[in-house]
């Protein structure tokens, strides 16, 4: 009975490890526009170029978003609103255990309400 409690006490531990190893890491920002300062309930997509894997989040009265519980990688992050369109960032590098911060700022100059396009510039 002991040297049986002693496996099962080994095989939690290995299972636990890798989950404790891999240290998780996460993305926010606020989303605003040139009209207002903050915009909340913006449609924010984090998908995973490397795994393969999505998330949406939403931003709140403030205009800020926040996920965590993502894996390192690249990612594509875009912020959409209904009425003034999509900007994508395609290529955003989320380090290990580091939150990173993507700021959207919709400008009536740059709006295509139609289609979600990579921004101008990168971060």
């Amino acid at each position: 009975m002991r040297i049986e409690r002693r496996w099962i006490f080994i095989l939690a531990l290995a299972t636990l490890l890798p989950a404790q190893t891999e240290q998780h890491c996460g993305i926010e920002g606020y989303v605003s526009s040139d009209v207002a300062d903050a915009l909340s309930g913006a449609t924010i997509n984090i998908d995973s170029i490397t795994r393969g894997f999505h998330r949406q989040a939403a931003s709140n009265g403030s205009g800020y978003y926040l996920v965590d519980g993502l894996t390192p990688g690249a990612y594509s992050v875009s912020a959409e609103v209904k009425g003034l369109g999509c900007i994508v960032y395609p290529k955003i590098p989320i380090f290990a255990g580091k939150r990173v911060r993507q700021d959207f700022r919709f400008v009536e100059a740059k709006r295509n309400p139609d289609s979600c396009q990579p921004a101008q510039t990168m971060k």
